[in-house]
């Protein structure tokens, strides 16, 4: 593990070092607009942001530019470990109150406009538990939270969830919830409702099944 005093250094240090993680603070993103983009771009390092608070438009910008993480500054000690896992594992990982800040965004940015994709497709590429997992995401819920809500093992969320993407064509938790928006798929504030899971496919556990 390497810790870096001076901003100015991180980008040489990357190079030099070839870490497979790089935690930044969101202030030094800000004061270094560059470096964000060179890391990503010019490395394969992950890049896990840090923020006391942070905006819809700064989470969305940051999942834009590739971030793999983007994490409160309180609740580091509690999820740091679940966003190195998910950047490990390709995913990206956003601390629950921010992703319900990223809902919001997409909400007044997106609306219910259409991208090509609609809800019926949506539907017909995927199982009903895949479904119900983009949904849970689009509604703001943890890895975790999902599990317990669907009564199944944190592992077998993030494998409905790689999954989904794949059928979907994505490369992110963050553009699924930004399709689940602008399909329709998920609105605002229906957060109470049950999620729309249909029964006229088998709930297949993608932990136990590999589909040829």
């Amino acid at each position: 593990m390497n810790e870096v005093a001076a901003p100015s250094q991180v980008f040489d240090v990357v190079i030099r070092t070839d870490p497979d993680v790089v935690v930044l603070s969101l202030e030094v993103d800000i004061e270094h607009p560059n470096l964000l983009s060179r890391l990503i771009s010019e490395s394969d390092v992950a890049v896990i942001l840090i923020a006391v608070t942070a905006g819809g438009s700064a989470v969305w910008r940051g999942m834009a530019a590739g971030v793999s993480g983007y994490l409160l500054k309180d609740r580091l000690g509690s999820e740091l470990r679940l966003a190195l896992d998910s950047a490990e594992a390709g995913g990206t990982f956003v601390s629950p109150p921010l992703v319900r800040q990223l809902i919001g965004y997409l909400g007044d940015r997106f609306g219910r406009r259409p991208d090509g994709r609609t809800t019926a497709e949506i539907n017909r590429r995927l199982l009903p538990r895949e479904r119900e997992t983009l949904y849970r995401l689009a509604a703001g819920q943890s890895t975790e939270e999902i599990a317990e809500e669907m009564s199944v093992a944190s592992a077998t969320v993030r494998a409905y969830v790689s999954r989904m993407l794949r059928k979907l064509e994505l490369r992110s938790r963050g553009e699924a919830i930004a399709l689940a928006y602008r399909s329709g798929y998920y609105s605002p504030g229906s957060e109470s409702d049950r999620p729309p899971v249909s029964d006229d496919l088998p709930d297949v556990d993608p932990a136990a099944v590999s589909l040829v």
